[in-house]
């Protein structure tokens, strides 16, 4: 009985195998092509929104906010990653389309990465660009 459960199970996975291989390209194809699909427009116009209030509230909040910086953290990085993608789609060749999207995560990763860094261990994203500004 063990091996028939263990043969079915295996032959239930199998079946699945190229739905769930259909599923994870579609969540990669997602990530790089950010500029496809509802959900993605969805977020870019959220957080085109998000930063219309987020900038001014950093900018006449005096000495920072975590939870403002955390939200522009991820909110500039995150519509930057989506716009790229418009314009990646428009100008670039398709044949270096892809290496292009993966450059564009790279870059966003590494943004998100940088942000979260300094707003958790550095002064935070609005009092460096108050900063910035000043010099």
């Amino acid at each position: 009985p063990f091996v028939l459960i263990v043969f079915l199970t295996s032959y239930k996975n199998r079946n699945n195998k190229p739905r769930q291989q259909q599923q994870q390209q579609q969540e990669m194809a997602g990530l790089l092509q950010g500029d496809r699909g509802k959900m993605m427009m969805k977020i870019y116009h959220g957080s085109s929104f998000a930063l219309a209030g987020l900038v001014p509230a950093a900018m006449v909040i005096r000495d920072g906010n975590l939870p403002v910086d955390l939200a522009l953290g991820v909110a500039l990085p995150v519509h930057s990653h989506i716009g790229l993608n418009f314009v990646i789609s428009d100008y670039v060749p398709k044949s270096a389309r892809l290496p292009a999207r993966a450059s564009v995560l790279g870059v966003t990763v590494a943004t998100l990465y940088g942000l979260f860094q300094l707003n958790m261990y550095g002064e935070g994203v609005s009092k460096t660009a108050k900063r910035l500004w000043r010099s």
